[in-house]
């Protein structure tokens, strides 16, 4: 997007008004459619009026359902011959092929009713039935390929517009024709504006870059329709398609009725038939142009799919009423119910169909078309035939068929809402598009099977190991274990070893057993002192009480552990001498063993001891120290006293997620101390950034709540999106948590910090996609954070893969933005959808901010007043304002923007921040000397 200088044109607010948008190079495109489409419709609409009036003036209108039958009996070899052109030429070619055979076909029509041959209006009603469906379904075709679906739902209403409007002129065509010559010569003027709308397709067809006709030109691969009937979507498209054109057809039959009754001769019913569809085409121009587009941009599709379905519920009644106590108006209700199925068919219902087909993928899209606008329509004919047979046979009158048309009303809304789901379904998975039975029985008396346990005992899988010592030992063949296993690289291995080894009393391991007690793990050590102890049949402390002089510092640290836990008083003491002996070790190495051994110990002994060396100078002393407090909070209790020191030492990224895994042993307990320093300025950034994440690892309630409590009250954009991240996981575990309300209001405020950082952007004269400067990149930066930050939040309230999905499209500008926006478009609802939407519609930057000031606050100001913002950001809450401050303070230099120099020297000598100040002092010095220069 890029920055608007200009002002919307009086045309542009115009259509602007009636929810029609035109971004930057669209015009073109849609208006050379839109005249193709009035011109397609007006031959639509001339010829649809000779077809009407020659067939009920020659065998009246309860013969209807006999030709619906036909149409729908001869549909399938057309369409057979159909897809084979379309698999040879692109879409705009194979608009001319049909514009010029149509065209034809009506001069030879126009010859063959200057013949007093009874069959012609039989025959023409046939064909020009289904060249109708094919000509203005290609057209329809053809407009998807140049617009993706953000496009469509802001075009297709202008495009239908003009389609409508060509209807209306259609009708007068056949009026004018009947009058000034005589019907038929309506065929030779529907000819004429045919080629020219043929004509307009071929001049935007040459006019295209090659690209775009090579997209335009896919075609189908093998195979493809069968996926187009395994398509779940399609599938219900088709059958709401197909229960809208049986009602269509009880409508159209009921109409052609009552003006049957109403009418006399072939010029009369001709006329009648113009007017009607030039009535028809203009209500349903003033209905395209004052809601179509506002209905799919505000309500969506979904809501769009019901209006026709609830009028033709209205009408329908109507016309029973009027037919069962008000004869008189009719002819009237009739009109009535047909003006709103067409205008509302042709116009808002039109556009909603074609929206339909939009996330089929673009190959397929023109067999899908193809497919449910010419065989599910015909098909839909040929069943509405054969219900309204009795009405060609006199068993049932026109207008009772109108209790068939409520009932199968009803199941067409009842189909709407899956309709829409797969429709919002579709958009997800193409933005999708875009991982041994213990319990068995063994036997080990089988030679086999016990080679097999032996040799997994040298499997590289740890789980394989330790079931098979498992086994071994619960079928009493421990005695099979190798020592040597005590050296495995996992300790849970070697623990299991040892066990097994003193259960055994296996004397010849204790060489091997002896070396463990300096084993890196403490549980080994622990282990190894009570196999030693049962095997020499002695007492653990005695055992090891000599060993608390033991040269080896692993040695020394277990006869701690084992002394200071097992002890008398006496030997507590001894215990703790050899202890502090250690710790005042320069020896990083030595006093990272006396650490480790302290968590073999419970509390309160040592405590003092334990707290201090989580100061230790040296990172891997203070990691032993916080997994010995770790192993003592869940193994005695929790002590608030090792609290504070441990939330403070998240700030080092090297020791957070040890510090994570002990505050977690503490429970929901944590969680007030947790958010006293989450919400402290004066906190270090690093530690309130890390707790997020640690209340979410909580997986509690109260730490859900805790984390939605707080998001409102923290500015940096950083911390937000930490918190944003600890809600998405743990609303992954609990869904259910109620955070619905509070989130959509945080979504709000990222939308409006984004769209006004946008706005200070264009006010600084800077485009979205350039980066001048320091200012601008942070700017951008800001930008980043908050479309991140409202993703996430939204992720929190819908499926998360397809909103993340939807973000990397929208972020990077992909192919797949436009999918991505028309998901969220459907996806989202009420305030939510218009605020996010009004942060990643494609509309011009001038529409974009216009919107954003009057519907959500935001300010647009100059570059002085953004600068001026930016300055007082040091003083604002948050980590970054200070870099924000400086990088305006050099923009002020470059731009040598004077009025904002006292803002300047006032930084310069009351600045807190140490680097803000000194840039200030940089910058004011610079000025001065260049003020200085010119004075001499």
């Amino acid at each position: 997007m890029t920055r608007s200088q200009a002002s919307p044109g009086a045309l542009r607010r115009l259509l602007g008004r009636a929810g029609i948008e035109f971004h930057p190079g669209e015009a073109p495109a849609a208006l050379r459619l839109f005249a193709a489409m009035f011109f397609c419709l007006s031959f639509q609409y001339a010829a649809k009026s000779v077809r009407q009036a020659t067939f009920v003036d020659s065998f009246g209108a309860v013969q209807l359902p006999v030709v619906y039958l036909l149409v729908a009996l001869l549909t399938y070899p057309l369409v057979r011959l159909y897809g084979r052109l379309s698999d040879r030429l692109d879409p705009a070619r194979l608009v001319l092929l049909t514009c010029g055979l149509t065209a034809g076909g009506l001069v030879v029509f126009w010859r063959l009713y200057g013949e007093p041959w009874r069959w012609v209006p039989f025959v023409f009603y046939l064909w020009i039935t289904v060249a109708l469906a094919l000509t203005l379904s290609q057209f329809w075709a053809y407009a998807a390929t140049l617009f993706d679906s953000r496009q469509a739902k802001r075009l297709f209403g202008f495009v239908g517009a003009g389609a409508l409007l060509g209807g209306a002129a259609g009708g007068q065509v056949a009026r004018l024709s009947s009058e000034l010559a005589d019907t038929r010569a309506a065929l030779l003027v529907g000819a004429g504006l045919l080629l020219v709308a043929g004509g307009l397709v071929s001049a935007r067809h040459r006019r295209q870059q090659p690209e775009e006709r090579a997209a335009q030109a896919e075609r189908p691969a093998a195979g493809d329709l069968d996926q187009l009937r395994r398509s779940r979507h399609l599938r219900l498209v088709a059958g709401m398609f197909t229960l809208s054109i049986v009602v269509a057809q009880i409508v159209d039959l009921q109409f052609n009725w009552v003006v049957e009754q109403a009418t006399t001769g072939l010029a009369d019913r001709t006329a009648f038939f113009g007017n009607f569809y030039t009535i028809t085409g203009l209500a349903a121009v003033v209905f395209q142009l004052a809601f179509t587009s506002r209905i799919h941009r505000g309500l969506g599709v979904g809501f769009a799919l019901r209006v026709l379905p609830v009028t033709l519920i209205v009408g329908t009644t109507g016309l029973l009423l009027a037919a069962g106590f008000f004869p008189a108006l009719l002819l009237a209700s009739g009109l009535a119910l047909k003006v709103g199925e067409n205008g509302i068919r042709y116009s808002l219902d039109q556009v909603a169909r074609e929206l339909l087909l939009l996330p089929v993928a673009r190959k397929l899209r023109a067999r899908a078309k193809a497919l449910i606008d010419v065989v599910v329509q015909r098909g839909a004919k040929g069943l509405a035939a054969l219900l309204l047979l009795p009405v060609a046979f006199g068993w049932l009158s026109p207008i009772s068929a109108g209790w068939a048309s409520l009932l199968l009303i009803a199941v067409w809304l009842a189909l709407v809402p899956a309709v829409y789901r797969e429709y919002v379904r579709a958009y997800r998975e193409k933005l999708r598009e875009e991982s041994a039975d213990e319990g068995m029985p063994i036997d080990l008396n089988d030679v086999r099977t016990l080679e097999v346990l032996i040799q997994t005992l040298g499997s590289s899988d740890s789980r394989q190991v330790l079931h098979s010592l498992e086994l071994l030992a619960a079928h009493g063949r421990g005695h099979l274990v190798p020592p040597l296993l005590l050296y495995h690289d996992d300790a849970r291995v070697r623990r299991a070893t040892l066990r097994v080894l003193g259960e055994t009393r296996r004397d010849d391991a204790m060489p091997l057993v002896e070396r463990r007690l300096s084993d890196q793990d403490p549980e080994v050590r622990a282990a190894a002192i009570r196999v030693l102890a049962s095997l020499r049949h002695v007492d653990a402390c005695s055992l090891m009480l000599p060993r608390l002089d033991e040269p080896n510092a692993a040695i020394r640290a277990a006869a701690i552990a084992c002394v200071g836990k097992l002890g008398d008083p006496s030997m507590v003491e001894r215990a703790g001498e050899a202890l502090r002996d250690m710790l005042s070790d320069a020896r990083p190495e030595i006093r990272r063993e006396a650490a480790r051994c302290l968590g073999a110990i419970p509390e309160p002994a040592f405590r003092d001891e334990l707290l201090k060396l989580l100061y230790d100078r040296d990172t891997s002393v203070v990691r032993e120290a916080i997994g010995s407090v770790h192993r003592r909070l869940a193994r005695d209790g929790v002590h608030s006293l090792y609290l504070p020191t441990l939330i403070s030492l998240l700030r080092d990224r090297r020791l957070k997620h040890d510090v994570r895994e002990a505050l977690l042993a503490f429970g929901e307990p944590v969680i007030p101390a947790l958010l006293h320093f989450l919400n402290e300025p004066e906190e270090h950034v690093w530690v309130r950034r890390a707790i997020p994440k640690t209340l979410a690892r909580l997986d509690t309630p109260a730490a859900t709540r805790a984390l939605v409590e707080n998001l409102g009250d923290q500015p940096d954009p950083f911390l937000r999106r930490k918190m944003i991240e600890a809600l998405g996981s743990a609303r992954g575990r609990d869904p259910l948590a109620p955070i619905d309300r509070p989130v959509t209001a945080e979504a709000r405020v990222e939308a409006v910090a984004y769209l006004q950082t946008l706005a200070d952007l264009d006010g600084l004269g800077d485009d979205q996609g350039e980066q001048r400067d320091l200012l601008s990149r942070l700017l951008h930066e800001r930008l980043d954070d908050h479309l991140r930050n409202m993703f996430g939040l939204l992720a929190l309230l819908f499926p998360p893969e397809p909103i993340r999905a939807a973000h990397l499209s929208v972020a990077s500008g992909a192919p797949t933005r436009t999918d991505a926006l028309e998901y969220l478009d459907n996806t989202l609802g009420g305030e939510l959808r218009k605020t996010v939407l009004a942060v990643i519609e494609d509309r011009p930057l001038v529409d974009k901010l216009v919107a954003a000031e009057r519907t959500l606050g935001v300010q647009r100001r100059d570059g002085i007043e953004v600068l001026r913002s930016c300055l007082d950001s040091a003083r604002s809450p948050g980590p970054d304002g200070e870099f924000l401050t400086a990088a305006a303070l050099y923009r002020i230099y470059t731009e040598r923007r004077s009025a904002l120099y006292p803002e300047v020297e006032r930084l310069a000598a009351e600045a807190t921040d140490p680097f803000v100040q000194e840039t200030a002092g940089w910058v004011s010095a610079r000025l001065a000397t260049e003020v200085e220069r010119p004075a001499r």
